[in-house]
Parts: structure tokens; sequence; C-alpha cells
């Protein structure tokens, strides 16, 4: 009578076979074919990281920046007119009611026409403050008047006079959650679809969110004095923006396997992050980034940092349910598919096996 094999045996052939693959690999020549495969995809992203960041910076134009007007209609009809739609002009009430406004961040800025005054919030952007006093000089130029007087309500602090940290502290949360993530999924067996396996790799990325967040807020603040009197918030809002990045690459890998690493990169970092309204606001950016900033989680992060840095958090709701919403549909994209984990070795006979035929 024949005895089923141990499993220590079982365990001991799967690895000697793993073993083989991996040396057979390492002893391959590469083909011309496989070094085609392998650098077509680091060509692809490269070309797009090109044609993303330049596309959304070398040319930055005011278009139907949302302005305050305290005076006669006529002067919000006039500013709604001009050539190019730099401006998107909302009658005021008053002087009162356009400040509200901007402390509201309904709008970026506020012109009083009775006083010749502009109203700026180098905070909410201070690319767009300054392409709003050029517009508004540019319109006394034309028109052969005064420049308009301008005064910053809600100027930047000391510590961060360009308004960047935020935003570069996002592009430090956005790159900590897909990296982490994909390295959590270095770890077990290949192509697990076990449930318990995708929730353990979801509760690690939870707390390496916490932890990650935490930290990296607290070392900026030592370090540099940024995010002053809004600590315990800004880490809030860097575990979120982590656990978001995180989640959503474990569903976005789940789904489609190693590829979704690139597609990651691609949407969030390529994509998100220069249309994530950090260096120049939104309204300031072509039309494909000014349209997808918003909905992706690198705008989410940047506009909820600012609402908390300095303008007490108003309008945080939106950017809350966009962060939300990734971290979301990565968790439950996850958990239908399984934790399904990428093995380096696995993905080398895959591609030279395609690369073969």
């Amino acid at each position: 009578m024949t005895t089923a094999p141990s499993s220590e045996a079982v365990g001991s052939e799967k690895q000697s076979a793993a073993g083989s693959a991996e040396g057979m690999m390492a002893n391959m020549a590469p083909t011309p074919k496989a070094v085609t495969l392998v650098l077509l995809p680091a060509l692809v992203l490269m070309l797009a990281f090109a044609f993303s960041y330049v596309g959304a910076f070398h040319e930055p134009l005011p278009h139907r920046v949302p302005l305050a007007v305290v005076g006669p209609p006529a002067v919000a009809q006039q500013l709604g007119r001009l050539p190019g739609d730099p401006l998107d002009p909302r009658q005021a009430s008053s002087r009162r009611d356009a400040l509200s406004q901007i402390d509201d961040r309904e709008v970026y800025g506020a012109y009083d026409a009775a006083t010749n005054q502009l109203f700026v919030a180098s905070a909410a952007n201070r690319a767009t403050a300054i392409a709003l006093e050029e517009t508004f000089d540019r319109i006394a130029a034309a028109q052969n008047r005064p420049a308009v007087r301008v005064t910053d309500v809600k100027p930047l602090p000391p510590k961060d006079p360009n308004g960047t940290a935020a935003f570069y502290g996002m592009v430090a949360w956005m790159f900590g959650g897909y990296i982490a993530s994909t390295l959590i999924g270095l770890i077990g067996s290949p192509r697990s679809r076990s449930r318990q396996r995708a929730a353990a790799r979801i509760g690690a990325l939870a707390g390496f969110a916490v932890v990650g967040g935490i930290l990296s807020v607290l070392m900026l603040r030592a370090s540099f004095g940024v995010f002053s009197g809004h600590v315990v918030a800004i880490c809030a809002i860097a575990a979120l923006t982590i656990f978001a990045s995180g989640a959503a690459t474990v569903g976005i890998q789940a789904a489609i396997g190693p590829a979704g690493t690139g597609l990651v990169i691609l949407v969030f970092v390529i994509l998100g992050n220069s249309a994530s309204g950090g260096p120049f606001a939104r309204p300031l950016l072509p039309g494909l980034w000014r349209t997808i900033g918003g909905v992706l989680p690198p705008g989410a992060s940047v506009d909820l940092a600012r609402s908390a840095l300095f303008f007490d958090g108003s309008r945080i709701v939106g950017p809350i349910l966009v962060l939300v919403g990734w971290a979301i549909f990565g968790t439950l994209l996850a958990l239908a598919l399984g934790g399904r984990i990428m093995d380096p070795a696995d993905v080398e006979a895959r591609a030279a096996a395609g690369a073969a035929v």
C-alpha cells in the first residue's frame, strides 16, 4: 500500500521547483524580444511622465478663476467677457460678503470696484493670486487706468512662503502608500485568493498609514517648522492619504496583477500629482488636468491639507469623500478577489515564456 507524501516533502518539492525555475531564469540569456518586453513599459511610463508634467505646467494660464465682485452688475459682466475667459466673476453684495466667500474657499479672490482694490489669498494658491493680479494689471493698462491695489487676506506663513509643503508632503504620502502595498505583495504565496490574506494586507497598510503619517508630519514640523498649529489635523490627513493610496494599489494589483503597479504610477503619480493643484491651482491648468485633479487622491489630499492649514476646515467634505472612496474601492476589490501576491520569479518566468513565443 502506498502512503501519501508528507506536507514537508510536498513543501520541499515546491521549494526545489521554485529554486530550479529561479536558477533557470538566472542562467537564461536575455533575448532581444525579452529585453524589449521589459523596457517597453518603462518607455511608456517615461513618455507619459514627460507629457503629463510638461503639458500641465509649461504654460499656466487662468481659466474661469472664481472671483467675487463688489460693485455694479455691469462690472462683473465686463470681467466675464474678457478674452480667453480668465475669470468667473460672481456678484457679491458687499466687501464683507466677498471676503467671506474667500474664507469659505468659494472664490480665489475678490474685486471691489468702488475702491479699485483686489483681494487675493495666496494660501489658496500663490500662483493663482499672482495670476489674478497680472490679469487686473493688463485690464488697467488696456483701459489706461490706475493699477489695482492688492491686499493678501490669506498670506502664506514665513516657513512656507511658496505654499508647497502640503504638496510635497502629499507626494511622499502617496509614494508611501503604493510602495508599501507593492512590498507587502512580495511576501507570501503567489497568487493567493484568500480573503483572510487580503484582510491582513489591508490591516497592515492601515497600521503603516497611521505610523507613517504621524512620523512624517512630526519630522517635517521639527525639521522645517511647517504645519504649525495643525499637526494633529495634518497627521490625520497624511494617514488617510497613505491608506487611500495603499488600499487602492492593493485592489488594482489584485485585479490585474503586477501590471497594477504600473497603472497606479500612471494614474496617481503621472496624472494625479501634476493635476493636484499643488504648484498651480486647477483653474490654471489645461483642460484634462483641470478636470481630473479633484477626483484623484493627490488633488484631494492637497485640497484637504490647505483647508485645514489656512481656511479653518472649509470645504473639507469633498476631499475626504474622494480619499475615503478610493480606500473603500481598493479594500472591496481586494477582498472580492483575494490577497493576490506578486511573486517575482513567477513574473520573470511568465515574461520569459512570452518572449520565447
